[in-house]
Parts: C-alpha cells; structure tokens; sequence
C-alpha cells in the first residue's frame, strides 16, 4: 500500500471513530474497569448489528499517555479499533472495511443524555 493510500485509510478512519464517539459518548457509562494498568469508563452501545465500545480515562485530567479506544464489532468480528491519547497520537490498530461502514455512517445524529 502506497503513501496516499495509507494517508487515506487514516482519514477515512479517523472519519468513522468520530462518527462512532459522537454515539457511544453519548450512551450512558455502562462502568468502570482497570484496563491495561489504569482506570477507565466504559461505554458501550449495540445497534443495527454493530457492537461499540468506548473506553476513555476515568478521571477528566487524564495524563497525556493515558489512552481511549474506540472498538466496533460487526458480527461478532473485530473490523474497527482506534487508539488516542493526550498527547494527540492516533493508531489505527483494526480496520476492516465492509458493509459496518455504511451502518455507522446511516446512524442519524445522537441527541445527548444531558
């Protein structure tokens, strides 16, 4: 795979997990877990087939290295993860494109819980 198709892998990625955070962030916090040595709010959201799972880092000062993951499964199968922290590193770990895509993308606006 060429540069720019990797940079537009990324872009479409990055595209897809703030579709799906804009949902699951707007779900209730199903609990709190200790995740790879630190404390984090789980939110989980199941629809049209696709299971998402939003971890972010249970206290809101979070320390830079502190990290958030976005995980979606179609299918009971991984296709989707993306981590990020605070000092603004992105990886794509999981992106495997299919018809989920076009799911996510249909999802309508979430209306926040406030």
């Amino acid at each position: 795979m060429n540069r720019s198709d990797r940079e537009a892998r990324l872009q479409r990625a990055k595209v897809l997990g703030r579709i799906a955070y804009r949902h699951l962030y707007c779900c209730e916090i199903v609990g709190v877990l200790t995740y790879e040595g630190e404390e984090k709010h789980l939110y989980q959201l199941d629809e049209d087939g696709l299971a998402a799972e939003l971890i972010v880092p249970f206290r809101p000062q979070a320390l830079p290295f502190e990290f958030s993951r976005i995980q979606i499964r179609a299918a009971g199968r991984k296709v989707f993860e993306i981590r990020w922290d605070g000092a603004k590193n992105f990886k794509l770990v999981t992106y495997e494109p299919g018809d989920w895509q076009r799911t996510l993308l249909d999802w309508p606006e979430p209306i926040p819980l406030d």
